[in-house]
């Protein structure tokens, strides 16, 4: 496919937006530090901690181009990442703080700056969850491909050094007009601040982590839930995809039981209220979907239709409609490659429908990879190889495969 120039610069341009806005939004310690190392250093010292930090952005930017779930293991360490821009954190606000305006070219070497700075911004939470969050959640909203998402990703990446020099310039300009008894309160109360926000990073970094625990530990009573209502089967099956898979998720086990379908819909109901999502109508693909999708609508206050699949084509039936501006959730039980949800949505779109919201899951079974140019969510996500037919190593070790699923 090739790319017109038109297409190269709207892709740039969204990336470019998208990287201000976050830059803007996300001014933190590193701002902080580099307008206050730019008062004293040089400007070629100043432009290899600039490289550092953009090093630092095009990692994660390549990461987050690549997989978003490579983002997501890096936040498993969160915790220790806090401790560790907590500790530079404080270094750095100690040294301004008891220096004065003495910080100057001979306090960092351009190489040493290079490697503070690259490591703080590699190590600071704010880098990794905008660039893993909105970054990642803006490409799967436009629905890139692999080229689209690098062109994107470049003109995301250059606000880093654009946005850094002008925070020089800045710190720079001001550094000629200010005396030195304001520069010299200003070092104070810089070094305050980052001592206050090294000392929150290491002592009281706990509330994300323990967060991360509990959603942890929730994860595990669902996977327990499903596994005691034989809901959760392991073995060799053949899924609706015809991927093989040694896993395999029965939401009807579990949704026999209206109690548990109620609690389970609610908790799916809460995460899409947190998030503000506004919903008119919630949309299942049948089979699979009809149940939580029906207990979703109840939880919501919202109407609950389904589609169906018919001669090979999903679509709505039974003189169920949705209007144009009507703002819709699709939910299903769980999803592996997304195959029957995107089905779904483009029946939806077919139908009239413009306004998708969400798309929400009991299980999924891709651990995030699959992206529907919405948010997402689910309750339970599991990451479980799937396999072709003819690479399946089940099937080459002569076991038989299941089809437990309602499509034959």
């Amino acid at each position: 496919m090739k790319y017109s120039i038109g297409k190269t610069n709207r892709l740039l341009l969204e990336g470019l937006k998208i990287g201000f806005l976050l830059q803007i939004g996300s001014i933190g310690p590193i701002c902080m530090l580099v307008f206050r190392l730019s008062l004293s250093l040089p400007v070629s010292k100043l432009l290899m901690g600039v490289v550092g930090i953009t090093l630092s952005d095009l990692i994660y930017t390549f990461l987050a181009v690549l997989s978003v779930s490579a983002m997501k293991k890096i936040q498993q360490y969160q915790r220790i990442l806090d401790i560790i821009v907590g500790i530079i954190l404080i270094v750095f606000g100690v040294l301004f703080a008891t220096t004065g305006n003495a910080v100057n070219s001979d306090t960092f070497g351009g190489h040493d700056l290079f490697i503070w700075l690259f490591g703080l911004n590699t190590a600071n939470p704010i880098t990794i969850v905008f660039i893993a969050g909105i970054f990642s959640l803006e490409m799967s909203k436009r629905d890139m491909d692999l080229k689209d998402a690098s062109i994107f990703g470049f003109g995301f990446l250059l606000t880093t050094p654009i946005f850094m020099i002008i925070i020089i310039i800045i710190g720079k300009f001001a550094g000629a007009i200010l005396p030195d008894i304001v520069v010299k309160i200003l070092n104070i109360m810089m070094g305050i601040v980052l001592i206050f926000l090294g000392s929150k990073n290491v002592f009281w970094g706990k509330k994300s982590v323990e967060g991360g625990k509990k959603m942890r530990q929730r994860q595990e009573e669902l996977r327990k839930l499903f596994k005691k209502n034989r809901a959760l089967l392991n073995g060799h099956f053949k899924l609706s995809s015809g991927l093989h898979s040694d896993m395999y998720f029965q939401a009807a086990l579990i949704l026999q039981y209206p109690k548990e379908a109620v609690r389970l819909a609610e908790e799916l109901a809460k995460k899409i209220k947190e998030n503000n999502i506004k919903v008119d109508v919630v949309v299942s693909p049948a089979l699979g979907g009809v149940i939580i999708g029906h207990e979703m609508g109840r939880a919501l206050g919202v109407r609950a239709i389904f589609t169906e699949r018919i001669d090979s084509k999903v679509s709505l039936r039974r003189g169920f409609f949705v209007d144009k501006n009507e703002k819709v959730l699709v939910v299903e039980d769980v999803i592996t490659t997304g195959l029957s949800t995107k089905e779904a949505i483009d029946s939806l779109k077919s139908a009239g429908a413009e306004a998708l919201v969400a798309v929400v899951s009991l299980v999924d079974r891709s651990a995030g990879k699959v992206d529907f140019g919405v948010p997402r969510f689910s309750l339970l996500s599991l990451e479980v190889k799937s396999f072709k037919e003819d690479e399946c190593p089940m099937c080459k070790a002569g076991s038989n495969a299941v089809k437990p699923g309602s499509r034959k």
